[in-house]
């Protein structure tokens, strides 16, 4: 299903859109907050939300696979519980997210692109003095973001820095609109640079490296071209970046 984003105007726009929401959102900004961008497993290409969870520091999209840059971000929600069994009274401060707004910059500030797009995920409320964890999967870099931070080249293995800047809204099991802080993440953007090329690839009776000999090849990755190395085995034939690393 493809998935359509309503592209907004410049940060300024964002921020008088903001105003306009009311107080009642705005107040809540600080009950949810993003901790970071969770590492998936590669093994299950799965996620864990909970506070000692791994997050990255950076993430990097290689649009020889993807153009678009998805996370999911772990989010902890200070909000406090309400249910009560003892008076049947449900908990009401568990929050469903429903979109994101984002704008991304080159690295020198440069706005490259602004859009609100559908976002899904769940956080349980607090417990005493701690707060509930749960993640959020929100496109942080879309395809025309990336394209404008390559250029009319279409890129290539050097990395370009694309900062996004994420605001994940909400609602909770109560009806009232929720928001997390302001939150910044960067992306290295490249044209081939996650591809590796192991040394059994390698065609031996050829001067160049290559990746020609594509026996014993990996079975699959998780979440191609984003974040994880891609064997050039596993691309060879499909695109030019995977069949040497000079090209």
């Amino acid at each position: 299903m493809k998935i359509q984003r309503r592209h907004v105007g410049s940060v300024a726009a964002l921020l008088a859109l903001g105003g306009l929401l009311g107080a009642g959102c705005a107040e809540n900004r600080s009950s949810l907050f993003v901790r970071g961008a969770l590492v998936f497993d590669s093994d299950t290409c799965e996620v864990t939300a909970e506070a000692s969870a791994a997050t990255l520091l950076r993430g990097t999209l290689d649009v020889a696979f993807t153009t678009e840059y998805s996370a999911a971000l772990l989010v902890g929600n200070q909000l406090v519980r309400r249910g009560n069994a003892a008076t049947l009274r449900t908990e009401t401060s568990r929050v469903i997210f429903e979109s994101a707004d984002v704008h991304t910059f080159d690295a020198a500030g440069n706005e490259l692109g602004a859009f609100t797009a559908p976002a899904t995920g769940f956080v349980d409320p607090s417990t005493g003095t701690e707060p509930g964890f749960g993640f959020v999967n929100v496109v942080l870099v879309d395809s025309g973001s990336s394209a404008a931070a390559l250029g009319a080249g279409g890129g290539s293995r050097t990395p370009v820095e694309v900062i996004a800047s994420v605001i994940a809204r909400g609602r909770t099991l109560g009806g009232e609109e929720v928001a997390t802080g302001e939150w910044a993440f960067p992306v290295d953007v490249c044209r081939g640079c996650l591809v590796v090329y192991p040394p059994e690839a390698d065609d031996p009776l050829t001067l160049e490296r290559d990746c020609s000999v594509t026996a014993d090849a990996p079975s699959g990755i998780c979440r191609p071209g984003r974040d994880n190395v891609v064997d050039c085995r596993l691309c060879s034939g499909l695109d030019p970046v995977c069949d040497a690393p000079t090209l």
